[in-house]
């Protein structure tokens, strides 16, 4: 009896054991937000770190295809300049969307001071949303630009309740970094490690099947 617990023990923390898995995996998702969070400092460039963080939780963490820095800075070079493009025009919207809820709280009143305000962070929460679906589609599908949009907001409210759950997701993870600033070190990987798996169903249908991938892969494209 000893000895089988001994052996199940050996096993648990052989190469291939579950601790050592989980472990190798617990530390991708770490790695990758360092990386996230080293992408994301230009600040414009904040959309191109989120696709690659997408792409390589999913070829890294999920289906151990590639190392985390590889795949990473591979998708972040290659989305580069569509990623930015997309995060700025996220960026212009929110920020449009947010002062005119500040000007309408502030200089209008009774019921279309709320039907208003209610708009625009209607609006926000939107905006959200699609880019939950938005950047993924970058990392995944070479397309032009409006094809993105068009995608992302039918994934929006083709899977509604998939898109709230996204929603507070972020809201949470919003939220624990700004009580706990620490946590900035493992949300972004863990967010990403929870929903790639859900984001991946509902945008495999805006491209061809996915091809076994040699050694350099490339994204699949639409003409």
């Amino acid at each position: 009896m000893a000895d089988r617990k001994n052996t199940k023990l050996s096993r648990a923390f052989d190469f291939q054991g579950p601790v050592y898995t989980w472990g190798s995996k617990a530390f991708d998702v770490v790695l990758l937000t360092v990386y996230w969070v080293i992408g994301s400092l230009p600040v414009v460039t904040i959309g191109t770190s989120a696709a690659a963080l997408y792409y390589a939780t999913d070829r890294s963490v999920l289906e151990d295809r590639d190392t985390a820095t590889e795949a990473f800075w591979r998708s972040y070079r290659k989305n580069l300049k569509m990623g930015t493009a997309h995060w700025l025009l996220s960026l212009v919207l929110g920020f449009v969307f947010l002062l005119n809820f500040g000007i309408c709280r502030a200089k209008m009143t009774g019921h279309m001071q709320w039907v208003f305000c209610a708009l625009y962070l209607v609006l926000t929460a939107v905006l959200i949303m699609n880019a939950c679906y938005l950047f993924p589609m970058v990392a995944r599908y070479d397309m032009p630009f409006g094809w993105y949009l068009r995608g992302s907001l039918y994934c929006v409210f083709r899977s509604f309740p998939v898109s709230l759950f996204l929603l507070a997701m972020v809201a949470a993870g919003y939220y624990a970094v700004y009580r706990f600033p620490l946590t900035i070190l493992f949300v972004p990987g863990l967010y990403s490690a929870i929903t790639v798996p859900t984001v991946r169903k509902r945008i495999v249908q805006f491209g061809p099947p996915d091809q076994e991938e040699e050694e350099e892969p490339e994204q699949d494209e639409i003409k």
